[in-house]
């Protein structure tokens, strides 16, 4: 891996940094999240190491609770690592992309009019389903903002990212390509908040590409939330590897 990390000017789920070919892959996620548009592009560029996650306060104006299980009653234990996949997972398709669900870490409960998928378990492998459901949330654009209005921490960070969304509607500029989730790994993991990287992958006409990105989330309210900087920056590392050395093999295909 390269040992410089890509500047991020905003939410890593909105800005375009993820090449195939002439299709740039446009991050949508928080923290998870993808669509793909036509920029005439093929610069590349690399992940950083692990690095350490942000220790600014979340902006949240409801008391943090970090003991206890989660609001939908999910009162699964783990420990501060994850090396392994967790077990029991299925996935199911929101737009293009496939999302996790566990009936151990969650999603408990997914909201019937908009779909937003939230409640996850006080656990290492809780907040890697909830990344990876956010990522997952951006094969549909109008999800994706109204997960964003649900698991963002309030601040201009939130408000940053949801205007851009709403942008992205109204330009129709929506399009989107196969991708899936491929990998994963912890960067750090406390009971108050965790960072998780999670390693996307699309098919070129050169084998698979992958892209990484980060996401710093904080337990609040009996679930995790997504802790955006005011810029609208979510996580220490965005970018792209040439191979799933170092991370977690997971997904729709391994598991």
């Amino acid at each position: 891996m390269a040992e410089t990390a890509e500047e991020t000017d905003n939410a890593w789920w909105t800005k375009p940094t993820f090449i195939i070919s002439a299709i740039a892959v446009v991050l949508l996620i928080g923290t998870g999240i993808i669509l793909f548009t036509f920029l005439g592009n093929n610069e590349e560029t690399d992940a950083a190491p692990p690095a350490q996650p942000q220790t600014s306060a979340p902006t949240a104006t409801a008391a943090e609770s970090v003991t206890g299980g989660s609001i939908c009653g999910l009162n699964a234990t783990g420990g501060t690592t994850m090396t392994t996949a967790p077990e029991n997972v299925e996935w199911e398709f929101l737009g293009g992309i496939a999302a996790p669900k566990s009936a151990e870490h969650g999603p408990g409960l997914v909201d019937e009019q908009t779909g937003v998928r939230s409640c996850y378990s006080h656990t290492p492998e809780g907040a890697l389903l909830a990344v990876t459901g956010m990522l997952a949330a951006s094969g549909d654009t109008e999800l994706l903002m109204e997960t964003t209005r649900a698991l963002v921490l309030e601040g201009p960070g939130k408000q940053r990212t949801i205007d851009s969304l709403e942008d992205r509607l109204k330009s129709g500029n929506t399009s989107s390509v196969p991708i899936e989730v491929a990998g994963f790994r912890l960067l750090s993991y406390s009971p108050e908040r965790a960072t998780v990287e999670v390693v996307l992958a699309a098919d070129s006409s050169e084998g698979k590409i992958y892209q990484t990105t980060a996401s710093d989330v904080v337990w609040s309210d009996g679930d995790w939330h997504f802790n955006l900087d005011t810029d609208g920056s979510g996580g220490p590392i965005d970018g792209q590897i040439t191979d799933l050395s170092g991370y977690v093999p997971w997904g729709p295909v391994s598991g």
